[in-house]
């Protein structure tokens, strides 16, 4: 599959690149980005490092693709967007995401989330899309019912923190043609 960079009013996806390394570790160390993860916020550079190369190395396969998120003004990278678990036959995938606590609120998940989708459904006809993200983060499932989509189940005990304590996990999705109307 073809992932281009994408454009919004205030963002672009771009390709992931060691260029983006210190701004990534930049938020990637804040203990709030991790509230709702299963892992503890990065301890060093060479942390952020090791995820991004593990990234990229997704983003070579054909069932996944990730971009940084950038803001357009000054080109700085807010957080991480994915696709992956693409089902070619299916045509299906997962969203996944990050981005930086110091922009939560402003409306860029929104914005990034409706760029990814216009291309999914519009451009690569996708569909189904799907997230799974903690049943307790609120502000998540807000943000993903803002542009369409609809709880489909809770997923018990699904994640592990690294404290060892268990959550529940809230499946959500849209189909194209709820997209499309």
């Amino acid at each position: 599959m073809n992932f281009p960079e994408l454009y919004g009013k205030r963002v672009r996806l771009g390709e992931l690149s060691l260029s983006g390394l210190s701004e990534m570790y930049e938020y990637s160390k804040n203990p709030l980005l991790y509230k709702y993860f299963e892992f503890e916020p990065q301890k060093s550079i060479e942390e952020t490092l090791e995820y991004l190369m593990k990234l990229l190395k997704r983003s070579e396969a054909d069932n996944a693709h990730y971009w940084f998120i950038r803001l357009l003004e000054n080109d700085k990278v807010i957080g991480t967007f994915g696709i992956h678990d693409i089902d070619q036959r299916k045509k299906t995938a997962e969203v996944s995401y990050g981005i930086s606590p110091g922009y939560w609120g402003m409306g860029y998940f929104t914005e990034t989330l409706q760029i990814v989708l216009y291309h999914l459904f519009v451009e690569c006809d996708f569909f189904r899309i799907y997230a799974t993200t903690r049943s307790d983060n609120v502000p998540s499932i807000k943000g993903l019912e803002s542009v369409g989509f609809q709880k489909e189940g809770i997923l018990r005990g699904y994640y592990l923190s690294h404290d060892g304590k268990r959550h529940d996990a809230a499946i959500l999705a849209i189909l194209q043609q709820d997209y499309v109307k």
